[in-house]
């Protein structure tokens, strides 16, 4: 056909309707040439997209948007997106177009075409001809729309099922009459030139069926589903004419309410619902009638309720306002009892203001709708705080201790007097757990507890709870200053007479202490001065003080330097008396914790002043026999040192309080279940909170930053190292072996039966890392690692320098060997200290005092306490620790009172390892660390798989080595 050209000819935009195969009735738009006489010609083109600026300036607005919207569901345009030619049109359609991708692209045809129809009303719509012709037959797309009525007829055979169609005040014989449907969605049907729609709008579906048939039959065995479904759908959206069974209209107000309903034994469902008479409905959009069916009953009958979409819009808004859990995809589902209570007790006054009645089922479990609320009186006598406490529930007062069981089972569920059941607040078991767990009971509504359990009686959470702590339990700073002892051979720094202060106040309350200042800010010192005080004031009872074997010179040193009129009787050696009678000439007695641990049976018949544990974190494990024996010994008064309170997990700070203040965190059992499981599993930082305030006022912590006035400046400084070429290798290939045995042990799922193996491959690797001599002796040669050149390197700067001298800390003996052998080979003088080392006192004083000695190797384990080294201006720690708190034990030996210089640490690192995973982990422990209760993990214990899955991870730094 020839192509027509607008600016010579005139012509017309006519729409056609045709049927394609495969996607159903589509309409284009083509130009048509107008004969002289007004006729159609036969000669037309394709109006597309592409040609518009040809014959745009000719055309209206809604043609040319006509035209692109057509164009989008076009045959071509549905090849085109999904990037077929159109000469594999047929193959497309025949094998691809099917299943879910035809769902699509017909339905978003049917919506094109159900928003183009209406917009052709009044221009030129024809249906196409079978040769292509654009205007064979005219159709008349009429604005007016159709109605519909359904024939239900039910007989005791069968039901007839039919529409009837009336347009324009007439009825419409279309079934069987050759009517098509040109749009499903919502039906438009064309008929006898014809196309139309319906009031209300009718899914094509409905009436596809009677273009080929004048009824449909459905069996009465077969009616069931047909009434239970079909029928009530029509019902609710279209006219009916039954026979057979009957509709009963329903019209009256609607009755809102919010029904609870028990989803699981630990949350509750709101469900909202509306309600038209008997007829109960949730209260979601909808239309506005509702159907249901009785299809028992002679006749069969179906209640068509109109609803008041208006009240019931209006009721939505006001809900969703207050939602218990906006922002949330089920915001009234699988709430926390509490939680729905809570919601429920602060709208019940506006809910039923609104007309929403809270409902529960009539019958059975019920819960009261009120919220427990506790009102608690404390009075102090002597050591103990007498607690009377009542809860009111409603109309109902209950002494609190009836609720102990409860509370200590976590049954958050309590019977009433009317037998409706309350639930007890989340916050109860978090607040009052430990308080019941350590109380004991005084008649029926009151208890008792100690006085050094006042930390208990503070609950920040509630609005009656109290809202400071006990005066008796206030901090150094607060507390007014205690006369010094005059016979004290030391001239305390400002913290420290805080801390004397504070001990001597903790004392006076009975209540045992921690002190927990960082290394080298005079722990002992402050103990010293304690006791001196004690002695001056008239107290003759000995104080038995019990440290580690290691220590034992150090304090002896210290008594005799700062209090050296106070009488010292070391209970140490082969040779010790075995009769606690010799004690009383005594005003100091000084042990170990192993010798505590084997003259348990005569020590705990002695009645100690003061029992004094240093480095307490010894006693960190409440089952071992020197945490046993230590609970067993008997004392006035008690005080644990220790830099460190929490070393690896929370159950270190049971051990020590358990020692300190018995009964103060409950029994082994409750505190692993209330405190470990949740702070260390789970990360509950409202338990770790509570833990916190808790132990608080018993350790006195002050970090070297908060004195660094009194302290020489430090820099810190963290050396990274790279590979050497082969170390590189035989890093990746070890890591490589480790990780494939790593991943097919999980897959058979037996990785924590070969966990032992897996971490011998972490050990390797670090020793790889910090020097392959240390794995491969005997094949690794002369070549240095990577980290040991810059080691080298560094330490002859130091030598070279002025008279500097250096600490060289490593957790391998075998690393410090390597060095030893290095420094004898250079004439360099150093000492040596390892586990193995008898004399370690006389290494350190070597290094403190022989300026020719310029290195001390230490291993880092045995060089973690008991030392004394402000000696040293360098410090070099040659391997990260997974526990950063030995690392800085370490550092602290140079670091302590008495260093006068800068004190320059260099932490080695070798990059693209383990190391410096071991760094991040490192740091997220510091990160926990400035808390009191922080979970210095084991790690060895609690790596989990995909731990030691991310440990083993190569680096994209490794291959560039």
């Amino acid at each position: 056909m020839a192509r027509i050209d607008p600016s010579t000819c005139k012509f017309k935009v006519v729409y056609s309707t045709y049927h394609h195969e495969y996607l159903g009735y589509l309409i284009s738009a083509h130009f048509i040439t107008i004969l002289p006489d007004g006729a159609l010609s036969f000669e037309h083109q394709g109006a597309h997209p592409e040609n518009l600026r040809e014959f745009g300036s000719y055309l209206d607005d809604t043609d040319k948007e006509l035209i692109r919207m057509l164009a989008e569901i076009s045959p071509r345009e549905v090849l085109k997106k999904h990037k077929i030619s159109p000469q594999k049109e047929l193959e497309f359609f025949v094998s691809r177009f099917q299943g879910e991708l035809q769902k699509i692209v017909l339905a978003n045809i049917q919506r094109r075409i159900a928003a183009i129809i209406p917009r052709l009303a009044g221009r030129a719509v024809y249906v196409m001809g079978k040769d292509g012709y654009p205007a064979k037959e005219p159709i008349e797309v009429l604005e007016e729309r159709a109605t519909i009525l359904f024939h239900f007829k039910r007989t005791d055979e069968f039901t007839r099922y039919y529409p009837t169609i009336k347009l324009q005040g007439e009825i419409v014989d279309f079934r069987c009459r050759g009517a098509l449907l040109l749009c499903n969605d919502p039906a438009w049907m064309l008929f006898q030139g014809k196309l139309f729609s319906f009031e209300p709008a009718v899914d094509g579906k409905k009436l596809q069926p009677f273009l080929t048939k004048e009824f449909l039959f459905i069996p009465r065995d077969k009616e069931e589903i047909f009434y239970s479904k079909f029928v009530p759908a029509v019902i609710e959206r279209y006219p009916v004419y039954p026979r057979g069974f009957e509709i009963t209209d329903i019209e009256a107000a609607p009755q809102f309410s919010l029904q609870l309903v028990e989803t699981d034994q630990r949350s509750l469902s709101l469900l909202r619902r509306v309600s038209y008479g008997r007829f109960d409905m949730p209260l979601e959009p909808a239309g506005a009638v509702h159907v249901e069916a009785d299809l028992k009953a002679e006749p069969m009958r179906f209640f068509r309720v109109f609803r008041d979409q208006a009240a019931e819009a209006r009721i939505r808004q006001l809900l969703e306002a207050i939602e218990p859990r906006p922002g949330t995809l089920t915001p009234w589902e699988y709430l926390d009892k509490e939680t729905a209570l809570s919601w429920i007790s602060r709208h019940k006054t506006f809910l039923e203001t609104e007309g929403i009645r809270i409902q529960q089922n009539a019958a059975g479990y019920r819960i009261h709708l009120d919220q427990p609320e506790i009102v608690m009186q404390t009075t102090e006598s002597g050591d103990w705080f007498d607690i009377k406490a009542t809860v009111r529930i409603g109309q109902f007062e209950i002494p609190f201790i009836r609720f102990r069981t409860n509370i200590l089972r976590n049954i958050r569920e309590y019977k009433l007097p009317d037998g409706t059941v309350a639930i007890l607040p989340e916050q109860w078991f978090t607040d009052y757990q430990h308080l019941l767990a350590v109380s004991e009971p005084q008649g029926e509504d009151t208890f008792r507890l100690r006085r050094y359990h006042a930390p208990l009686l503070y609950f920040p959470t509630q609005q009656n709870g109290r809202s400071q702590m006990p005066e008796a339990l206030q901090k150094a700073e607060q507390l007014p200053e205690i006369e010094l002892p005059v016979r004290l051979h030391a001239e305390l720094r400002n913290y420290q007479v805080q801390g004397y202060n504070w001990l001597h106040h903790m004392k006076s309350q009975g209540m045992g202490a921690i002190l927990a200042d960082d290394m080298g800010l005079g722990k002992t010192l402050q103990t010293l001065t304690l006791l001196l005080k004690e002695y001056e004031d008239g107290i003759r009872t000995p104080s038995l003080i019990i440290v580690p074997t290691s220590l034992v010179h150090n304090w002896r040193n210290e008594v005799q330097k700062f209090a050296p009129s106070l009488r010292l009787h070391l209970h140490t050696g082969i040779g010790r008396y075995r009769d606690p009678g010799v004690f009383a000439y005594y005003d100091l007695i000084l042990t170990t914790y192993g010798i505590v641990r084997q003259d348990i049976e005569m020590l705990k018949e002695f009645p100690f002043h003061y029992l004094i544990l240093d480095e307490s974190q010894t006693i960190k494990n409440p089952e071992s026999k020197t945490a046993q024996a230590a609970r067993r010994l008997t004392g006035r008064h008690r005080l644990s040192l220790t830099g460190t309170p929490i070393e690896n997990t929370v159950m270190d700070i049971w051990s020590q309080m358990s020692f300190l203040n018995p009964g103060l965190l409950g029994n082994e059992h409750f505190f692993k279940e209330f405190y470990v499981t949740p702070i260390e599993k789970e990360q509950d930082a409202r338990r770790s909170a509570k833990l916190r305030r808790i132990i608080y006022p018993f350790i006195l912590r002050r970090r070297k930053h908060q004195v660094e006035e009194d302290l020489p400046p430090k820099v810190e400084k963290l050396h990274f190292c790279e590979m050497t070429e082969t170390q590189a290798q035989l890093y990746e290939e070890v890591r490589n072996t480790y990780r494939n045995y790593l991943l097919d042990l999980i897959n058979q799922g037996t990785w924590k039966r070969h966990k032992l193996n897996i971490l011998a491959g972490l050990q390797k690797l670090r020793q790889i890392a910090i020097h392959p001599k240390m794995v491969e002796a005997d094949t690794w040669g002369q070549e240095d690692s990577g980290k040991y050149q810059e080691v080298k390197r560094l330490l002859k700067q130091v030598i070279e320098g002025q008279r500097s001298k250096v600490l060289i800390f490593s957790q391998f003996v075998k690393m410090l060997h390597i060095i030893r052998e290095d420094l004898d080979r250079e004439g360099i003088r150093y000492a040596y200290l390892d586990g193995q080392t008898r004399d370690r006192q006389a290494e350190v004083d070597r290094f403190q005092t022989d300026r020719e000695v310029r290195v001390f190797l230490i291993s880092l384990r045995a060089g973690g306490v008991g030392l004394n080294l402000t000696a040293a201006d360098y410090v070099f720690i040659l391997d990260p620790w997974w526990n950063p708190a030995v690392e800085n034990q370490a550092i602290d030996r140079s670091h302590r009172i008495g260093q006068k210089r800068t004190v320059f640490y260099y932490k080695f690192i070798t990059e693209a390892t383990i190391e410096e995973k071991i760094l991040s982990l490192q740091r997220a422990k510091a990160q926990l660390s400035d808390d009191i209760i922080s979970v210095e993990e084991d790690v060895y214990k609690l790596l989990e798989a995909d731990d030691l899955e991310r440990l083993l991870e190569g680096n994209p730094l490794a291959g560039a080595v």
